[in-house]
């Protein structure tokens, strides 16, 4: 149970990790005149806008399975309990700082929902890692610190829609 969450968790949030632009150097900050818009034309394919991920790379993510981001996420082994209740899944530590940039999560932090459904069940993860397929928006809700605090991500269309009702299939270990 414990790992379809977090690796559902993971998936969702790996695609973000890599959505921030790379940093401006001396060498990138003025290519020269004649590359300029060889240079322009590719960074507009490829940009993609703060806050969101693109379909493209939220499928290969899902494409992937769970166990090929877990390597970047340990999870406490019990899930957090309120008033007797399930209340969602402590994150133990991120590694590999490079692959969560952009992504405002930490160590100690709770995961209650993601995108509004409940991660408690292994069906229930299952099925939030499956309908991002189709989401118009990743949102993480987490609390740190016992104050409630919400992920947000748009999904930018970059491939045509699906056809079929089949969601990528994944598997569990």
């Amino acid at each position: 149970m414990r790992l379809l969450a977090s690796a559902s968790f993971v998936i969702l949030l790996a695609a973000c990790g890599g959505s921030e632009p790379p940093p401006v150097t001396a060498a990138t900050a003025k290519p020269a005149p004649q590359a300029a818009s060889a240079a322009h034309a590719d960074a507009k394919a490829d940009a993609t806008p703060a806050g969101s991920i693109r379909r493209s790379v939220l499928r290969e993510a899902l494409a992937a399975g769970p166990g090929a981001f877990l390597q970047h996420l340990t999870m406490d082994d019990s899930p957090v309990f309120l008033a007797g209740k399930f209340h969602g899944f402590r994150i133990a530590g991120l590694r590999d700082p490079a692959f969560w940039s952009g992504v405002d999560l930490q160590a100690g932090d709770v995961v209650t929902k993601i995108n509004g459904m409940p991660i408690e069940h292994p069906e229930e993860a299952l099925e939030a890692f499956r309908s991002l397929d189709v989401s118009s928006e990743l949102h993480v809700s987490y609390e740190r610190d016992g104050a409630p605090r919400e992920l947000r991500f748009s999904i930018v269309d970059d491939m045509p829609p699906r056809t079929g009702s089949n969601p990528p299939r994944t598997e569990v270990h």
